[in-house]
């Protein structure tokens, strides 16, 4: 690739605009690049003079205007995602059913099956820990905020960096969520209180509106898993 290529590439990685604003956006920078090349310049020179993507970036997404996430699709979008990972379990136990690992009686547990029982133990975990701070640093969205339109980026609208997702994860490991999320009702950015630690803002994807369906499909997900979780356990229940 060249270095033209990949100056612009990091750009737009580092640009939260819609579509059309990020067209302009790269069709000005190879611009740049093919007025430095007439006037002798190498792409090296004419980086130099634009600065680093990340200046470059944060310029362009300061001319922008976010749109804020509010509580009540944040909200939405984690029912979503909690509904998902209960979706994602039923299936764990499931297989800890077949195995006979859940639902012995205290001390009947076979050594067979304490390692398939600590492997199982530690997916669901894993599940709970890493699925939001990977997905988020990643991608910037969870299932459930992707449905509703919303992104977490950092406050100059560039891709948040893993140790950032994390730290605004921590109430949730906590179990401090529901008074962290109170803040989004009291700052002008709608962010929680480990949004403002973090740096971090969730905002509305540009050019995009949250549509009718993805309400609907997030609320609908926790209610699917719960009756799958209690179809399960009453299929597994000691008959008498």
């Amino acid at each position: 690739m060249k270095p033209a290529d990949r100056y612009i590439d990091d750009v737009l990685s580092h640009v939260f605009a819609d579509p059309e604003d990020r067209q302009r956006l790269e069709a000005d920078l190879r611009s740049h690049f093919s007025e430095g090349e007439a006037e002798g310049r190498t792409p090296r020179q004419v980086i130099e003079g634009l600065g680093t993507p990340e200046e470059v970036a944060a310029a362009f997404n300061a001319e922008r205007e976010f749109q804020y996430a509010s509580f009540w699709q944040r909200l939405v979008a984690f029912f979503g995602d909690a509904g998902l990972l209960m979706c994602l379990v039923v299936p764990l136990l499931t297989l800890g059913l077949m195995s006979g690992v859940v639902g012995e009686e205290p001390g009947e547990i076979a050594v067979l099956w304490l390692l398939p029982f600590a492997l199982l133990f530690l997916a669901i975990l894993g599940l709970g820990i890493f699925y939001f701070p990977l997905l988020e640093a990643h991608y910037g969205k969870t299932l459930g905020k992707h449905l509703m339109r919303i992104r977490v980026v950092r406050e100059s609208g560039s891709p948040i960096g893993l140790g950032q997702a994390f730290v605004r994860r921590l109430s949730f490991y906590f179990d401090m969520l529901w008074v962290d999320a109170l803040f989004v009702f009291f700052t002008d950015k709608k962010q929680r209180a480990l949004d403002i630690v973090a740096k971090t803002v969730v905002a509305q994807e540009p050019g995009k509106r949250t549509p009718g369906w993805a309400w609907a499909i997030c609320l609908l997900l926790p209610v699917l898993a719960m009756c799958c979780l209690l179809a399960l356990f009453a299929i597994s229940a000691p008959a008498g």
